[in-house]
């Protein structure tokens, strides 16, 4: 156990210098007074919009998820659940807010705990298949892109469609697949076949709702109306900060902060979230460093307060306190980290 907390708590100290040298990597570039001067002369009534797209986002993310659970759970236990999740993982370290939204709809009958983790696995595989598709093809559209550039990163996005073609047609293979990549791992002795067999079984599982055509095109339209949202969030919070963006360039800052919020961070993603839009829009659109980090810091805020908001009206509405919640999901974490026991021989 000891080495349990001890392993947890390096996590959470290495998200923290991680936030903050990012943090201080921005304010390395960006003067203060700047700073000021572009909060001082933002547009703050965009936000209003913002904050409509962020709640349009749980809105639409919790109908996903529960068409994911078979449409078992009520609507409502599904959107206060997982607005707690996102509180969770707002305000403390090692993200364990998908963890208590795995355990809190497994004790929603006939929802099960094995139910809820696997639509945390499939949630996330869909995200990103949703961001690597779209971020080639964005930034083929930056026009501050040399025209070479763009014909590479063109390229990749067809790949990557292409690859999420084979891993879907393998999910629906999954006893074959697993057996040839059993034959590719068998020649690579410096990795376990077993372990890596295994991670790959799961990924390819988290994809089976995919290789169902009816399953597969609902999630896929789902995804698009979950993502339209916060698109248009993003854009008026653009707005907001004084820059004009246009589609590609909304697209591409919301991809930069989905990638740079997956880095080791303090709670809420503080530090990688202002360092990823804010070399996104400085370094590849060419926008003015101070009301990138403007965008960065209002954007962020925001969020943050309507994720703990709709939180915060989660705990209420699905009967839990903040207190249990986290005791218990701790105490499952601690729980699937201790080694199991051995047989007797």
């Amino acid at each position: 156990m000891d080495k349990d907390k001890q392993k947890q708590q390096r996590q959470t100290w290495i998200g923290v210098l991680v936030s903050a040298i990012c943090l201080a990597a921005i304010f390395f570039f960006v003067k203060p007074q700047e700073m000021v001067t572009a909060l001082q002369t933002a547009r703050y009534d965009y936000l209003l919009f913002t904050a409509l797209g962020i709640i349009l986002f749980l809105v639409f993310r919790a109908i996903r998820w529960r068409f994911m659970l078979n449409n078992d759970a009520p609507y409502g236990q599904v959107f206060h659940i997982q607005n707690i999740g996102y509180l969770l993982t707002m305000l403390l370290p090692l993200r364990i807010g998908d963890v208590a939204r795995a355990i809190l709809i497994g004790n929603v009958p006939p929802v099960t705990l094995s139910r809820g983790v696997s639509t945390m696995v499939v949630e996330r595989l869909l995200d990103m298949i949703f961001m690597v598709t779209i971020l080639p093809f964005t930034l083929a559209e930056v026009g501050a892109l040399p025209p070479q550039f763009q014909d590479v990163v063109r390229f990749f996005g067809f790949a990557a469609v292409a690859g999420i073609v084979v891993l879907i047609a393998a999910a629906n293979q999954r006893p074959f697949a697993i057996r040839i990549a059993r034959l590719i791992l068998d020649r690579l002795p410096f990795l376990d076949t077993d372990k890596w067999a295994a991670q790959i079984d799961e990924l390819l599982a988290g994809l089976s709702s995919l290789t169902r055509l009816k399953d597969g095109l609902i999630l896929a339209l789902l995804s698009i109306l979950v993502w339209l949202p916060i698109i248009f969030a993003y854009h008026m919070a653009l707005l907001a900060a004084n820059i004009q963006p246009t589609l590609p360039m909304t697209l591409l800052t919301m991809t930069a902060a989905a990638f740079s919020v997956a880095a080791p961070s303090s709670p809420g993603q503080i530090g990688v979230f202002h360092a990823g839009v804010t070399f996104a829009l400085t370094e590849v659109l060419g926008q003015p460093a101070p009301e990138a980090v403007t965008f960065a810091v209002l954007y962020h805020a925001l969020n943050t307060l309507t994720m703990v908001a709709m939180g915060s009206l989660g705990f209420l509405g699905a009967g839990v306190t903040f207190r249990n919640v986290v005791n218990t999901t701790q105490s499952f974490m601690q729980r699937k980290e201790q080694p199991a026991p051995s047989e007797p021989r």
